[in-house]
């Protein structure tokens, strides 16, 4: 059984710079990395109003910031180039079917976790998924914005995998 690390992505600025969310995600991975070496890694992240304007997707900066920390090129799995967190799980699909991969390491920060667990338990019930929680490091009155929207955004997530689910359900019948 091959494993991969799957880091999910999140802000960077007009300029590239990853946001304080992301580095503790890619510094997570780094050192997952260190003891894993030989785990190919997946870096997700496209274009989006809310968090990359940019010309390059954002998955692109988290490779090069985690290039910078020492990984080595050959260690990187194609990019998802994905705006959501469902579709973060969509487009990783095809992937790690195609590297052969069936386990993976789901890396992403403590107040999103409960929600990505969800969706890649849901989407791709197929993976052995460890999740491996990279902190959050923002004030408690933003934490506690940030775990208001996880709320919000699972609901609507849950109902959205079950119109996907029912309508993949329903074209293969």
């Amino acid at each position: 059984m091959s494993k991969a690390i799957i880091l999910l992505g999140g802000p960077n600025n007009a300029q590239g710079e990853l946001s304080e969310i992301v580095k503790p995600r890619c510094q997570t991975t780094f050192e997952y990395h260190l003891n894993y070496p030989e785990l190919k890694i997946l870096c997700t992240g496209g274009f989006g109003a809310h968090f990359n304007v940019t010309e390059h997707a954002h998955a692109d900066y988290v490779k090069a910031y985690l290039k910078a920390l020492g990984v080595p090129d050959t260690q990187f799995l194609p990019i998802a180039e994905s705006r959501f967190t469902l579709e973060d799980a969509l487009l990783v699909k095809p992937i790690l079917k195609q590297a052969a991969i069936s386990e993976v390491v789901l890396v992403t920060s403590s107040f999103h976790m409960k929600r990505a667990k969800y969706i890649f338990n849901r989407l791709c019930p197929e993976l052995l998924l460890e999740c491996v929680e990279a902190p959050t490091p923002v004030c408690e009155y933003e934490l506690e914005k940030l775990l208001a929207h996880e709320v919000r955004a699972l609901q609507r997530e849950a109902e959205n995998i079950d119109m996907l689910l029912a309508d993949i359900e329903t074209k293969t019948q």
